[in-house]
């Protein structure tokens, strides 16, 4: 296997490197470097952020001619940016990048690139603030070595549901796949109806957790399933994993590894929780307190790094995974640090202190426990918890990105602890154990971004408690908050803002009914629309969230 740079500039120029939804060719690719290098030239830092994989690829193909490092922001908000130096930086994305007509670059346009590129990636560190950190192409074409050492002759053409802004993304979607000659799609999928059609037994799925433990109820996966499914970014809990299993006919590959690392082992899970495998040119060891050290070819120097995990060796060189002993968590693929939600909480006037925490019962969900100011209680008495949630969220968007902001709440009086005057987790965890359910429901039909379903209103739903003593009714802010929730599960999607638009309630709805719900999320917008509607064909609700 030849370098990823030079792969790029020997292959033929109508070689298609990336596919869906248009082809994209080698020639493409280097003509568009070669009419971007020019405009890298200067001092100011070099950021990029595409969806596209294919002007991500240009854009570093042009770096290399202009001999620039580059920087991957985790996203663009301003806040965010400033945090991690690219306020002054210029900033290569899809609104500033176009695809080259050309078939190929001109003659002598290639010239003088560089052999390798420095990148700069960014994680939560342990102090709660982005973190820097900095690898070379060359290590990432090392570790694509290894994985086809490992897996090349069980790989095929690459569709994903990942970002490549992240190193996992980077190396499996983009550069493993220049360096073989196997096409990649351009676009990862944001939802399973996208990848309709496009898989099959020659393909290999790039995928994640959060994908990956939301298997679509109305896609038919078996007759199309991936020769190779690929998961990292966190831990594919075990029904996930066996789900998976049962539904593609084959175990997903799930690789444990970091941005600093890189891969270092994998698993299949067959039978459930199988120990980890290392890589063959990665070596691994332990620490005195017991916790997972690596000696990596992807890593400068010889010293072993400490992963954060705590571990269990067996005789024959695998290991077994016993948690973390950090406050990094792995949420949706991405790592989080409790650390800095809990920072950016209790800078917000509403909030005095704030405990963030994972629900494993809830896929791993982020929550917060939060005691709030005088400020905060007002708040939370006009606006009540539902919409009082949704605001704190919106207020952490220009320090946190999505994935950081707390999904569920609880507010309350004083902040639990022991007698000691420490936090436990189980005590947190407990205040969410009487968390109203999603009500039993059945998917009837889904089209893209549009579901109807079936939802089942029991007697003891939480939602009826208090509303009235004499003669139950649903209060209309329950339908709101059950669209919400029950849209998350089907549709994979949350409002951008609690903000109600053209909300309507016309009808009482009693304990033990059975309502039609019909969701659509417009994703690019931010908002849901929901319609309840009673078996005698009456509408309960309606309106628009977000």
């Amino acid at each position: 296997m030849s370098g990823f740079l030079s792969a790029l500039l020997t292959a033929p120029a109508d070689r298609q490197v990336f596919t869906a939804p248009a082809p994209v060719t080698a020639g493409q690719i280097r003509a568009t470097a070669a009419a971007l290098a020019p405009r890298l030239a200067g001092q100011a830092p070099l950021f990029v952020y595409t969806a596209s994989a294919a002007l991500f690829t240009a854009a570093l193909l042009a770096a290399a001619i202009a001999r620039r490092p580059l920087a991957l922001p985790a996203h663009t908000q301003d806040a965010y940016l400033a945090e991690v130096g690219g306020a002054g930086a210029v900033l290569l994305d899809d609104a500033t990048l176009s695809l080259s007509a050309e078939c190929d670059a001109p003659a002598g346009r290639l010239t003088g690139a560089a052999d390798d590129i420095d990148l700069t990636f960014f994680t939560s560190g342990s102090t709660g603030a982005p973190k820097r950190i900095e690898r070379r192409l060359s290590q990432l074409e090392t570790e694509s070595r290894a994985l086809e050492a490992t897996f090349g002759d069980q790989t095929g053409p690459v569709q994903a549901t990942v970002s490549h802004q992240h190193i996992y993304g980077l190396i499996y979607r983009i550069v493993w796949p220049v360096m073989t000659g196997r096409p990649s799609a351009d676009m990862a999928a944001e939802y399973w109806e996208q990848l309709d059609g496009r898989l099959g037994p020659d393909v290999t799925l790039i995928s994640s957790p959060a994908h990956l433990t939301r298997l679509p109820p109305v896609m038919d996966l078996s007759s199309q399933a991936p020769g190779l499914v690929f998961s990292s970014g966190q831990l594919l809990p075990t029904p996930a994993a066996l789900a998976c299993a049962a539904v593609f006919g084959r175990p997903v590959t799930e690789v444990l590894g970091s941005t600093e690392t890189g891969g270092v082992a994998w698993r299949r899970q067959a039978l459930g929780d199988e120990p980890w495998t290392p890589f063959s040119v990665v070596r691994v060891g332990q620490d005195e307190a017991g916790g997972l050290t690596v000696a990596t070819p992807y890593l400068d120097g010889e010293d072993p790094f400490p992963m954060g995990d705590r571990v269990e060796p067996l005789a024959d060189g695998r290991f077994r995974l016993l948690g973390r002993a950090d406050r990094m968590e792995k949420i949706d693929g991405k790592r989080v640090s409790l650390t800095r939600v809990e920072e950016a909480l209790t800078a917000l006037p509403q909030i005095a202190e704030a405990a963030a925490l994972t629900l494993p019962d809830r896929q791993g969900a982020l929550a917060a426990v939060v005691e709030l100011t005088a400020e905060g209680v007002a708040a939370l008495e006009e606006k009540g918890a539902f919409r009082f949630g949704r605001l704190l969220r919106a207020a952490l968007a220009d320090r946190l990105e999505p994935i950081e902001r707390p999904k569920h709440w609880r507010f309350v009086p004083r902040m639990p602890v022991d007698a000691q005057g420490k936090r436990r987790i189980s005590d947190l965890r407990a205040r969410f154990a009487d968390t109203p359910r999603v009500p039993p429901y059945e998917v009837v039909s889904r089209e893209g971004d549009t579901a109807r379903m079936k939802v089942s209103l029991p007697p003891d739903l939480i939602y009826f408690q208090g509303h009235f003593p004499d003669e139950a009714i649903l209060p209309g802010i329950s339908q709101v908050h059950m669209a919400v929730l029950i849209g998350e599960q089907t549709l994979g999607f949350t409002p951008a803002s609690s903000e109600l638009n053209r909300v309507k309630f016309k009808d009482i709805v009693r304990p033990g009914e059975v309502l039609d719900l019909t969701l659509t999320a417009d994703r690019d917008r931010g908002r849901l629309t929901f319609q309840w509607l009673r078996a005698n064909g009456n509408e309960a609700s309606a309106g628009v969230i977000g």
